[in-house]
């Protein structure tokens, strides 16, 4: 069976010059590009739980599923 290699290119822009990322510089982009991604999912996570806890908080208060969201 014939494996297949996906070797992803990435290129970079500088004004109006065009330039593969290769070696070190490919490797400290594709870091980054994961810790942004990870910093993301996470930012996305805070952010549920705390729209999770303000329901909680507006529901003990007695609103109505329609009134929270139209506070939120």
């Amino acid at each position: 069976m014939a494996t297949t290699n996906k070797i992803e290119k990435i290129f970079a822009q500088d004004n109006d010059v065009v330039k593969e990322l290769t070696g070190a510089e490919k490797e400290a982009f594709l870091a980054q590009r994961e810790a942004d991604n990870l910093e993301e999912e996470k930012r996305k996570a805070e952010m549920k739980t705390q729209r999770e806890l303000k329901v909680s908080a507006y529901t003990k208060l007695g609103l109505t599923a329609e009134e929270i969201n139209a506070i939120l």
